[in-house]
């Protein structure tokens, strides 16, 4: 298998829906898949929580976010905006690709709050491979009409 074009639609998406980490994978998700996807549920599970700390760790120090309004935000500005949220984010259709040491994972964050869906996001977010962990360069959100 072709290691720098992996694609794989993540039979995990309800596991990183409940925020449980990857490693109950199926033997057949390869390993730098699980620890990116991993990285991608510690990242949800700590915005939510309002964990900057953790999130403080998982993105890169030229991060940049493009947010689904189209606002720019650097990794300062990301890090000073994070509170505890009140409702939860749930990621499917998730797709993770690789190019050496960088890795781009597509999906959609339907995003809930006492059982109503508020609101549905394609997203892209860019990771790097640093010192064996995965940073987050980039992300982008798109809203999608519901």
């Amino acid at each position: 298998m072709n290691m720098n074009k992996v694609r794989l639609v993540s039979s995990l998406s309800a596991f990183v829906a409940l925020l449980l980490m990857p490693a109950s994978a199926p033997a057949s998700a390869p390993a730098p898949v699980v620890a990116v996807l991993h990285q991608e549920a510690r990242w949800l599970t700590a915005i939510v929580d309002g964990d900057a700390k953790t999130i403080a760790l998982i993105l890169g120090e030229n991060f940049t976010h493009i947010t689904y309004r189209g606002k720019l935000l650097n990794r300062a500005q990301e890090l000073a905006g994070v509170t505890k949220e009140p409702f939860t984010m749930h990621a499917t259709e998730q797709t993770v690709n690789f190019a050496g040491d960088a890795a781009v994972v597509h999906g959609l964050n339907t995003i809930s709050q006492s059982g109503k869906t508020l609101m549905r996001q394609r997203y892209t977010d860019v990771y790097a491979k640093r010192s064996d962990t995965w940073m987050a360069l980039s992300s982008q959100e798109t809203a999608i009409a519901h």
